[in-house]
């Protein structure tokens, strides 16, 4: 044990090997300014979510996308009927942060 103290204690007392006020006189180049690209639309989101044209009345089109349920392929033999029938409906998004990053990522194509 007095080995660990005496690390401890000389931890204390030593100095900083960096302060973070001293990174501009270093003379740090600054961060460039953000380029605003266009983004490419995403393959897989193309494949499986589709713009509802003509949904909500005065509000901004594009805002809800349908698509389908998942866990309907293989290994549901155990599932009851009534769980796969509701599988195999389609399922809408609409609003918030996905509805809003689906538009993000399909934006060229609409």
């Amino acid at each position: 044990m007095p080995f660990f103290g005496a690390l401890t204690r000389g931890a204390l007392f030593r100095a900083p090997l960096r302060t973070f006020s001293s990174s501009a006189a270093l003379g740090v180049a600054p961060r460039p300014a953000k380029v605003n690209t266009k983004l490419k639309t995403h393959s897989g989101a193309k494949k499986r979510f589709f713009p509802m044209t003509g949904t909500g009345k005065g509000a901004a089109p594009l805002t809800k996308f349908k698509h389908g349920h998942a866990n309907k392929q293989h290994l549901n033999s155990a599932m009851s009927r009534v769980r796969l029938n509701r599988l195999e409906k389609s399922a809408v998004v609409s609003g918030g942060r996905t509805a809003r990053m689906l538009r993000r990522l399909l934006a060229p194509r609409m």
